[in-house]
C-alpha cells in the first residue's frame, strides 16, 4: 500500500513539472493560429471548388 501511494506520488509530481514547464514556454506558434481560427480571427486557408 505505502509503495502505491509513493508511486501515485512520483507520477502526480512529474507531471506537474511537465505542466510547469509548458505553461511557462507558452503556446506553440501553431497553436495560436489554430485558437485564433476557431475564435474568428483568422480566415481558413482552404481553396472553394470551382463549379
Amino acid at each position: 500500500m505505502l509503495s502505491r501511494t509513493a508511486d501515485h506520488l512520483f507520477w502526480m509530481s512529474r507531471y506537474t513539472e511537465r505542466a510547469e514547464r509548458a505553461a511557462a514556454c507558452g503556446p506553440s506558434p501553431q497553436h495560436r493560429v489554430r485558437a485564433q481560427r476557431v475564435r474568428g480571427f483568422l480566415p481558413y486557408l482552404h481553396k472553394e471548388a470551382a463549379c
